[in-house]
């Protein structure tokens, strides 16, 4: 928790200064989402900053003090809390939907009975609203009575209103809280998309300032955030995002994105960083532009970070392919994709049709073969699924090599057409605490099996995929096929030492668990054999390198698909190792290089740079490879990342049906 002041003056004269206290609630301790098993392990205290409020804290203006207080990240006694908020002029807080009984605890304890007003933002004030005017449960009555003001969508449309309503020094009231949202959106029927293209609602995001990143300390979190695009232009029936993102992709201007990258940068901050796009992908020529700013800023700074980010399906597609290039080029070693179900009826029935275009199983073989690890969402329940979907599911997974497959149960979101066709057909079964869709809370009646069965289905599918021994297997699978690249950071601190030797400890001596001696076992043993390979090829390259000498071009050895090949390596080291050349210039140079080799021309120099140029590559594929290597420093991380998803799944099952034959440990 830091208090920061501003020193700006105010714009008006004489006008008193006002104090804002933003607060992050808490995300569930069982929860996949929050990593808190893995945070606590790595030395860290929360998985993500609040971006939502960081940003919106740049909003307000310079007459207003900030405290942001992120309850992932201390845990303030109720007297504490309660007298910060009611020193507070406003409280500002930002929520998913599965924060909202951490907010619920927040206006029943502390907050009770004060009149600082309340103002919520974020996706669950968006999506949920309806909940919050008109409640019809306990937890939604706390609510109510406890919010002053909802803000839908991005803050930038609703400043105005909201920074006019806080000048009128306004008092908590427990009746209804007002609603700011844009009229069109609000007259539209529940679950109408017909706004969704509309750009007087969704803003160009030019004019969004950059976080207040000196509001936290970064080093309590494991992953910094960024945000380069927002929407969607696909329709899938289930999703809120695009309700408040807007159904179609605006992309942030390039050079934005590089300020948003240095001012991470200027924290001090190096690590990874989550791109938080709702498709990364959903404007493919805006996407290139933007992998060129990341590069570039990559190769300026040394490659001070490892990206990961959300995308579509069809990211493996060889209509795409460039873009998976780029993104192992700017540092990317993970994508999350929304595979959802194995099913093409399922699809169908989603409207997720875009996922029928592409060769899943393909796709992903294709990113994991350029290094990004594939991450993968699943969604069990949906009006086609029967109770044997789940093992086409656990199969879909293990078929594919994906180690984190995040499955959780149809979830009903307010203002989605599934909400609406659910709540049409009397389907609806609201639980009080609803937006996790990894609990066992079942929210509808399901069409081709019980509730019961639809809970026990997703029971089968957490412990098929994350009991220890499968776990151990598909981490190993999944270090196999992904091969390594030369942009991602090699990260070895204290705190992944100390999670090493935890983990050492907790999941290989007390267990004596073989899979899991084997896992890291294997992992030594890819980098032994990364490591021999990549040496055995710079030592036969730089043997041909040094028999060029006078040789004439026409006796150079090596195929043309050879040497198309070393140019692909020599290519990767210029980007990776030669800052001072533009990227424009070493794209130039290598298809130049490229063309002559192809259309048959052989010059000894081109020959000899190419060699030379990929054996450094191949030198660079060693070092990262020398114990401890990538692959054990994988194995770790898969081991760790285990052990939270395991913890989780036992959290669920345990809290499930009472003759639930799937709580036993193998």
């Amino acid at each position: 928790m830091a208090v920061v002041r501003r020193s700006g003056v105010s714009g008006v004269s004489g006008r008193a200064r006002k104090k804002a206290l933003l607060i992050a609630p808490e995300f569930p301790y069982d929860s996949f989402w929050g990593y808190r098993y893995v945070i606590r392990l790595i030395g860290r205290k929360a998985a993500f900053p609040p971006l939502g409020l960081l940003t919106f804290a740049a909003y307000l203006p310079d007459d207003w003090d900030l405290e942001l207080a992120d309850l992932n990240v201390t845990s303030p006694s109720d007297r504490v809390l309660r007298t910060k908020i009611a020193q507070a002029d406003a409280v500002f807080v930002s929520a998913m939907s599965i924060q909202k009984r951490s907010l619920v605890d927040l206006l029943r304890g502390p907050a009770r009975g004060l009149d600082t007003p309340f103002v919520l933002g974020g996706p669950f004030a968006s999506s949920y609203r309806d909940q919050i005017v008109h409640p019809c449960t306990e937890s939604d009555r706390i609510l109510h009575e406890g919010l002053d003001v909802l803000v839908w969508g991005e803050a930038a449309g609703a400043m105005g209103e909201l920074l006019a309503y806080l000048d009128s020094d306004p008092a908590h009231s427990s009746g209804p809280p007002r609603l700011l949202i844009p009229r069109s959106v609000a007259a539209v029927e529940p679950g109408s998309r017909g706004y969704l293209n509309d750009r007087s609602i969704f803003r160009p995001l030019d004019g969004v300032p950059l976080p207040r990143w000196d509001l936290i300390r970064v080093k309590d979190y494991y992953s910094m955030m960024i945000q380069t695009t927002a929407g969607c232009p696909f329709r899938c029936d289930f999703c809120d995002i695009i309700q408040f993102n807007g159904g179609f992709n605006r992309p942030k201007d390039p050079e934005a994105v590089s300020r948003e990258l240095g001012a991470i940068l200027d924290t001090g901050y190096r690590g990874s960083v989550f791109s938080v796009d709702d498709n990364f992908i959903g404007m493919p020529a805006a996407t290139s532009e933007i992998l060129d700013a990341m590069i570039e800023f990559q190769r300026r700074h040394g490659y001070p970070f490892t990206f990961y980010t959300q995308a579509s399906v069809n990211l493996g597609t060889p209509k795409l392919e460039h873009l998976v290039d780029k993104m192992k080029l700017a540092g990317f070693d993970a994508v999350f994709l929304g595979i959802e179900n194995p099913d093409p009826d399922a699809l169908i029935g989603m409207n997720k049709k875009q996922n029928l275009k592409v060769d899943i199983p393909r796709a992903i073989a294709r990113i994991q073969a350029a290094g990004i690890e594939v991450y993968a969402g699943f969604i069990f329940g949906a009006d086609q699924d029967t109770p044997s979907t789940a093992d086409r599911i656990i199969e879909f997974v293990r078929e594919t090599k994906i180690f984190t497959a995040m499955t959780g149960m149809l979830t009903p979101v307010p203002h989605t057409p599934l909400y609406q066709r659910l709540r049409r057909e009397r389907r609806l079964s609201p639980a009080e605490y609803t937006g996790n869709n990894t609990d066992d809370d079942v929210q509808f009646a399901p069409m081709r099996m019980s509730a019961e069965e639809l809970r026990q289905g997703i029971h089968h599918i957490l412990h098929s995929l994350f009991r220890p021994a499968e776990s151990y297997r598909r981490g190993l699978e999944m270090l196999a096929a992904v091969t390594p690249h030369i942009f991602a950071r090699r990260r070895i601190d204290t705190g992944l030492l100390k999670a090493a030797l935890v983990s050492l400890w907790a999941q290989g001596v007390r267990r004596l668990d073989p899979n899991y001696f084997k896992l890291l076992w294997n992992g030594f043993k890819l980098d032994r054999l990364h490591y021999r390979r990549a040496r055995h090829e710079a030592r036969r390259l730089a043997a041909l390198k040094k028999a060029l000498a006078g040789e004439k071009a026409a006796e150079v050895g090596l195929s043309r698909e050879r040497l198309d090949e070393l140019i692909g390596l020599a290519h990767e080291y210029l980007v990776r190792f030669r800052p001072e050349e533009s990227l424009e210039q070493v794209r130039r140079y290598v298809g130049e290089l490229r063309e002559r080799v192809r259309s048959g021309i052989r010059h000894a120099e081109d020959v000899s740079v190419i060699y030379e140029n990929a054996v450094k590559y191949l030198r660079a594929r060693m070092a990262r490879h020398r114990f401890p290597g990538v692959k054990l420093l994988g194995a770790f991380e898969a081991a760790i990342k285990g052990l939270h998803y395991e913890k989780v799944m036992r959290s669920i099952i345990a809290g499930g049906s009472a003759d639930s034959t799937l709580s036993r440990t193998q």
